[in-house]
């Protein structure tokens, strides 16, 4: 019970975390869009979107922490947990350092390619800024692995939440002085104080660790490599996802599609990471159980899927039907093209997130088969489609076929994992949540007619609470009648009172 209190409390502060982060990025990003401007924000996502591709250095061992530490600690065995840690840090930060530096010259030869030439000395000014700050987080994303491992996603929680707070009050006072250096200068302290704080929290944690890592393990690296090279090849294709759509917008688009592709991109992901954060808790909890009692895994598995689509359904329709007021909002003015980006990334990333509880179970099961696949198709298709279809439609279409990739190379997952357990497909849908569904599209068509026929009668506040309140109207009697609520509200209220 104790451990099963711990995962709840788990959940609750990474959606706490997601909802404190999306509040800080909507006021960031509203900042950074009336300081420096969309085109020199593209320029920044630019830049991080091609350093990003340099995370292939870490071997894919930050992922891999998190089953070992889960994996040991469930043995007891303390001493060897300290041995993953220090392992994992010494091999990433030594092996990432050497080829961040190997790869900077080819870096800002890429930016030569894809930056116009009269942003391009911005970005390569603050390239040395980003990959010194991407290093950093490689590091840290070691100690909060471990975190993860030991169960502790709460105290990474709130690390995330102070860091993030900090890096907004380093901005807000950096950028209007330094314009975009100002952004790099903030980023490169905040990650640094992160690494700091992460590592003092686990030390807390785990007092056996020493104060600077030393012991690197052969035998401990060889067992977390078998494990990250599968998950290797998912990191690689994840981190060209972001660049690859990025290169091929400002081709076909221009840095200011890529800066409202960038807004739109930061929203629905902040959205989507509410109920993913909430997910990611399966890993180590599955590592657990296969040491101790594997056959609950497909419990947690149908348990985790049905509540997932209870929420993913209402919660998606509901960033569709606030997008235009969003936009007004946060850019300060209804922008046609953010407005699409949005719906069209909402849609996307709705299927990619009814594949997440298969997908945390198969890396806690360390079953990496089919979400590698999933991912390599993904990639490829983004690249192959974005190509064809930008250069002979425009920009708008790298985004349509990003959005296609991500949808048929995500379903891969579930499916095959339905198939794999004989479970029905069917069950993709759940028959309890088929009203919803159908409610959603409904109420998503009402709210976004009445805002388009009357919101220039309204203030902006106005107009927007009467869509939602009309979209609520029509799918709260689903949500309401849902099964699935009494035993949301049982489970928190069972861990409430204990």
């Amino acid at each position: 019970m104790v451990q099963k209190r711990q995962v709840f409390i788990n959940a609750i502060m990474s959606i706490v975390q997601v909802v404190s982060l999306g509040g800080i990025l909507f006021i960031f990003y509203r900042f950074l869009l009336a300081t420096i401007g969309v085109e020199q924000l593209g320029v920044w996502s630019l830049v991080l979107a091609t350093t990003a591709v340099t995370r292939i250095s870490d071997f894919g061992l930050s992922a891999s922490v998190v089953k070992f530490v889960a994996k040991y600690v469930a043995r007891g065995e303390h001493e060897t947990v300290a041995g993953i840690i220090q392992t994992a840090v010494l091999s990433i930060g030594t092996c990432t350092g050497l080829i961040l530096l190997a790869l900077y010259p080819f870096a800002r030869w890429l930016l030569g390619l894809v930056v116009p030439g009269a942003e391009l000395e911005s970005a390569v000014s603050i390239l040395p800024f980003a990959l010194v700050s991407l290093w950093l987080m490689l590091i840290t994303g070691v100690f909060q692995s471990g975190l993860d491992g030991y169960q502790r996603t709460d105290l990474r929680s709130v690390l995330l939440i102070g860091g993030a707070t900090f890096h907004f009050l380093l901005g807000f006072v950096l950028v209007p002085t330094y314009g975009l250096m100002g952004l790099a200068y903030a980023q490169v302290i905040q990650t640094s104080i992160v690494l700091v704080g992460s590592w003092l929290l686990l030390k807390r944690y785990l007092p056996i660790l020493p104060t600077i890592p030393c012991r690197w393990n052969y035998s401990l690296f060889r067992e977390m490599i078998g494990y990250s090279i599968s998950f290797q090849a998912i990191s690689i294709a994840q981190m060209l996802y972001d660049p690859v759509t990025k290169w091929l917008l400002t081709r076909f688009g221009g840095l200011v599609m890529v800066g409202y592709y960038e807004v739109a991109s930061r929203m629905v992901l902040q959205f989507r990471a509410l109920i993913v954060a909430g997910n990611q808790v399966l890993v180590p909890a599955v590592a657990d159980l296969q040491e101790k009692k594997p056959e609950a895994t497909q419990v947690i598995y149908s348990n985790s899927y049905r509540l997932l689509i209870y929420l993913a359904l209402p919660l998606y329709s509901i960033i569709v039907v606030c997008t235009p007021v969003i936009s007004r909002l946060w850019i300060g003015h209804y922008e046609g093209m953010f407005v699409l980006f949005a719906i069209l990334l909402a849609t996307g990333w709705f299927l990619n997130t009814l594949n997440t509880p298969a997908y945390f179970v198969n890396l806690g099961t360390g079953e990496l088969r089919w979400n590698t696949i999933s991912h390599i198709v993904i990639g490829l298709l983004n690249g192959g489609l974005g190509l064809l279809l930008g250069k002979l439609y425009g920009g708008v279409w790298v985004v349509v076929a990003w959005v296609f990739s991500l949808a048929i190379g995500s379903s891969m997952i579930a499916l095959a994992y339905h198939l794999r357990h004989k479970i029905s497909l069917s069950e993709l849908l759940p028959r309890e949540s088929r009203m919803t569904a159908l409610a959603c599209v409904i109420g998503m068509l009402i709210a976004l007619l009445m805002y388009y026929s009357a919101y220039h009668l309204f203030s902006i506040i106005t107009a927007g609470g009467l869509a939602l309140l009309l979209f609520l109207v029509v799918v709260a009697p689903s949500l309401w009648l849902h099964p699935m609520r009494k035993h949301l509200m049982g489970w928190i209220g069972q861990y409430l009172l204990k």
